[in-house]
Parts: structure tokens; C-alpha cells; sequence
């Protein structure tokens, strides 16, 4: 179950860089802190944080970064992109009847250039069970890359 988690928390991340262009996000290079919090059919999950670095060019386009996560975007398709001012929304369908299938809800708000938030809502259903999962992602910036 852990690499389901995982692999919904990337394929949220991974349709954002279905996203028309809009108006101009940027974020601060460096390392950053994800914390993702949420729960599992209602249940909570331990929290999870770990640290990436962001280069600059992965700052310059936080979305296209972002999706850089995960490769299977060829069994989704985004069904509705919006963003409004420094929130983008996606609303994503992956896979289909006879494979793993997720519906999927995803908002990042852009804070600032060194703050991010993020909620996903999703339901997977894989050999006829049906997992909810409904998680939160806060993103900050804690400093320069480590060499």
C-alpha cells in the first residue's frame, strides 16, 4: 500500500504539467520540505516528510518540476485544468476497466515563492476494491541545495 500512496501522491503532481499556460508561477531554488498528511479510507496515515532540492530551472516552471516525479502519464488524462491567480486545480482520470483506475482532484496554492500547499482527493479502484484517500501537502523552503 505504501507504493500506491506514493505513486498517487506523484501522479497528482505529474498532471500538473498538463496545465495550459497561465499567468507566471515561480518558486525559490533550493532545497524544500514536503510534509503530506491526509488519511486512507478515513484512517489516519503517518505523516510523511521528505526534502528535495529544486534546481533553477525546476523553479523557474514549479509545475513542469513537479511532474517530473512520475512517468505514467500516458494512462491519464486530465479532464479540467483552472487556476486563479496562484492556485492551479486539476482534475485528472487514470487507467480504466479492466487496470487500476483513479479519479483524481488535485489543488496547489502557490503562497509564495518559497511556500506551497496542496490538497488531493482520490479514489482508486484496483481488482474491485475501492480506496479513498483525501491528503494535504505543505511545501516550504528551507535553504540552499547541499552539495
Amino acid at each position: 500500500m505504501t507504493r500506491l500512496r506514493t505513486s498517487i501522491a506523484a501522479l497528482a503532481a505529474l498532471y500538473l504539467l498538463a496545465a495550459p499556460a497561465y499567468a507566471a508561477i515561480e518558486l525559490e531554488p533550493g532545497m524544500w520540505q514536503d510534509t503530506e498528511t491526509g488519511t486512507e479510507d478515513g484512517k489516519p496515515l503517518k505523516p510523511d516528510v521528505s526534502t528535495d532540492c529544486m534546481t533553477p530551472e525546476e523553479a523557474k516552471d514549479p509545475l513542469k518540476g513537479l511532474a517530473a516525479m512520475s512517468d505514467i502519464g500516458e494512462q491519464c488524462k486530465t479532464k479540467d485544468v483552472k487556476q486563479s491567480g496562484n492556485t492551479v486545480t486539476l482534475v485528472v482520470q487514470c487507467g480504466g476497466p479492466n487496470q487500476m483506475s483513479a479519479d483524481m482532484t488535485t489543488t496547489y496554492t502557490f503562497v509564495d515563492r518559497k511556500h506551497y500547499t496542496g490538497t488531493i482527493k482520490s479514489t482508486v479502484t484496483m481488482a474491485g476494491k475501492q480506496i479513498t484517500f483525501d491528503k494535504k501537502v505543505d511545501s516550504k523552503w528551507i535553504g540552499a541545495c547541499k552539495k
